[in-house]
């Protein structure tokens, strides 16, 4: 009876280092994940700027709206002589939008200059303090400076914004929506008076101005 063959051992494969293929397709995997991941950290980096230069150019119209709200809900410049007609029983509203303006800065130009009367008395036949406040436009190199001046009573500066990259415009509306003249008296004064302002971000990063109207209610009636 024969013995039974033994057979010889195969070679055994080295398990230290990688082929040819392996590294070929581990540096590829790793190309495309890094390709992905560098666009996500670009976009968020973009977007994060964006959203700083967003923020820093609605800041200037934030402290702006803040004035002009609170100076539009205040004109109404009132007549010194009481009007005792059926309907009527008060000191007539005169032109309260559009008067002359303030004595303004060097190179600043006004935009509108809003009034309204200011009583500091309780007697009736004293006569109120007219109070003035000129929103202008003067130019500070390719942009302009946005400032509100009072004077008359308490006269003051204020420096409202910087980045402007137009002269504000201003429209008036009536009670029902309707665009009317911002010059008018009586029933005419304005109830919404409204100020465009387009802002340039500074630091460069958006090509597109910010627009924003600032809008502001009369109180008086």
């Amino acid at each position: 009876m024969n013995a039974p063959r033994l057979r010889r051992p195969g070679r055994l494969r080295a398990d230290d280092g990688f082929t040819l293929v392996e590294m070929i397709m581990t540096v590829s995997i790793m190309g495309i994940v890094s390709v992905a991941l560098t666009g996500i950290v670009l976009s968020y980096l973009r977007n994060t700027v964006d959203t700083e230069a967003r923020l820093t150019e609605s800041h200037d119209v934030q402290f702006a709206a803040a004035y002009w709200q609170r100076d539009v809900a205040s004109i109404g410049v009132r007549s010194a002589t009481y009007d005792t007609s059926p309907g009527v029983h008060s000191f007539p509203l005169l032109q309260s939008v559009g008067l002359a303006p303030c004595a303004l800065p060097a190179g600043a130009s006004a935009v509108v200059t809003l009034g309204w009367s200011e009583y500091s008395s309780l007697s009736s036949t004293d006569p109120p303090t007219l109070v003035k406040v000129t929103y202008a436009a003067r130019p500070s190199g390719a942009v302009y400076q946005l400032l509100r001046v009072r004077c008359l009573s308490q006269p003051s500066t204020e420096q409202l914004a910087d980045n402007l990259t137009a002269v504000p415009t201003v429209s008036c509306l009536d009670a029902s929506g309707t665009a009317i003249s911002c010059t008018g008296a009586g029933a005419g004064v304005p109830a919404v008076v409204r100020l465009a302002l387009t802002v340039h971000d500074s630091s460069g990063h958006n090509v597109t101005p910010y627009q924003a109207t600032l809008s502001g209610e009369r109180r008086q009636t």
